[in-house]
């Protein structure tokens, strides 16, 4: 069961300054235009939704990351964000991170760092393997082979 709920949606009794869980705002994810489908058509969604989410009283409406991609400021980064943006600049061509960042940035978004907690550096590269299957379900072994190849080309 849970807790009854408002005309909001959220549980009434919900305090998010007492650390009561509540909804502060939306993600969307995975947005797609399908072959064929007119040009545009993905932005007037997400104004769509900014402005839907805007009426229910959301403080944020995030449009998620853009993984291997990040905003240039000129920091200078350790030897694993070096790999990352090698990774990235590697792999555009495969799921294109970087024009998905793009494309985001068209809506003047706040950009905040993401960051990846795990246990020990030893699970990196099973976590690396999951990620790679999650962004890229129907790579065979074969496939993945050739591809770490020339990523250490």
């Amino acid at each position: 069961t849970g807790s009854p709920a408002a005309a909001d949606g959220e549980p009434a009794d919900a305090d998010p300054a007492a650390g009561q869980p509540a909804v502060a705002g939306w993600t969307l994810d995975f947005m797609r235009r399908r072959n064929g489908g007119f040009r545009g058509v993905v932005e007037f969604l997400i104004a769509s939704a900014a402005l839907g989410a805007q009426e229910e009283g959301a403080k944020f409406l995030s449009l998620s990351g853009a993984p291997l991609a990040r905003l240039d400021r000129g920091e200078d980064f350790g030897a694993l964000q070096k790999l990352l943006d090698y990774a990235g600049k590697a792999l555009e061509p495969v799921y294109g991170f970087r024009s998905l960042f793009a494309f985001k940035a068209k809506f003047q978004p706040a950009y905040e760092p993401l960051y990846m907690a795990y246990p020990d550096p030893a699970a990196l590269p099973a976590i690396g393997n999951a990620i790679g299957r999650a962004y890229l379900p129907h790579m065979t072994a074969g496939q993945g082979l050739r591809l770490a190849r020339k990523l250490v080309a």
